[in-house]
């Protein structure tokens, strides 16, 4: 059987400076990659996101700017070839009800979500396809799968990337270049308190979660090591739900306790 290790690859991850881009990147050099990590400026000196180790090389911009975008992939391009690329990089948004929403925070959201997954995706693939191989992990949401109240932005930035999965997939697959997306649930990661309002919210949403808890980072890391390795080389063009059962329940009450499940007889 084959491992799911990226051992002598080169990975480039968006969005690596915290949270669930640096728990990828943290989990890809301990599987033996060399990883070209991105953020919109470089963490500083001593940061979790910065002292993984391993053969790493930092480079700022601005994922959502086309310029930007050319400027990371041509400075890790002369580092190593990429082979992997997670597009990792995005921000929550606000939660605004649709006759409160500012346009200019909606195209934001969807500027760094949406448009900096295509952009990074079309200056990498260009190369990839000369190559001939490839893969391409983005990072979808829950929200991307199911309704959330006023998350307009960016439920709706994430259900458009699980779309650009499917189609780079299935344009992509002729030159051996694999396209997944995962979608994580509740995270412990930065923009949790944001997206659930504080901690009477995030307690609210974790009692949804069939499994009980928050998902970590590395949860989502381990799943993006499977898709992004050789072990998944006969997938692509999914979405894979890392979210503790959140989207399988349908029941009342607390998802993860015995009184929440309704009886059939």
């Amino acid at each position: 059987m084959l491992a799911a290790d990226l051992k002598g690859k080169s990975v480039l991850i968006t969005g690596a400076g915290r949270g669930i881009g640096a728990g990828i990147a943290e989990l890809f050099v301990a599987a033996g990659a060399h990883v070209a990590l991105n953020d919109i400026k470089v963490p500083p000196a001593g940061s979790p996101a910065v002292s993984e180790g391993g053969d790493t090389l930092w480079v700022a911009g601005d994922v959502s700017k086309l310029e930007s975008v050319e400027d990371i992939v041509e400075q890790v391009e002369a580092w190593r070839k990429i082979d992997v690329l997670v597009n990792c990089a995005g921000i929550a948004g606000e939660l605004a009800a649709l006759h409160n929403q500012s346009v200019d925070a909606w195209q934001n959201v969807i500027d760094v979500n949406l448009k900096g997954t295509y952009l990074m995706s079309q200056a990498v693939a260009r190369h990839m396809r000369q190559r001939q191989s490839g893969a391409i992990l983005n990072i979808a949401s829950i929200t991307g799968l199911t309704g959330f109240p006023a998350s307009n932005a960016y439920g709706v930035s994430k259900a458009a990337i699980v779309m650009l999965t499917k189609t780079f997939a299935t344009e992509l697959a002729r030159y051996r270049i694999r396209v997944n997306a995962i979608a994580p649930g509740v995270i412990e990661a930065p923009m949790l308190g944001h997206m659930t309002g504080g901690k009477d919210g995030t307690s609210a949403i974790v009692r949804r979660v069939p499994l009980g808890r928050l998902g970590a980072p590395y949860d989502i890391a381990n799943a993006a090591l499977f898709l992004a390795s050789d072990a998944a080389s006969y997938i692509t063009g999914v979405t894979l739900p890392v979210d503790g059962g959140w989207l399988a329940f349908g029941g009342a009450g607390d998802a993860s306790r015995e009184e929440g499940v309704v009886s059939a007889s």
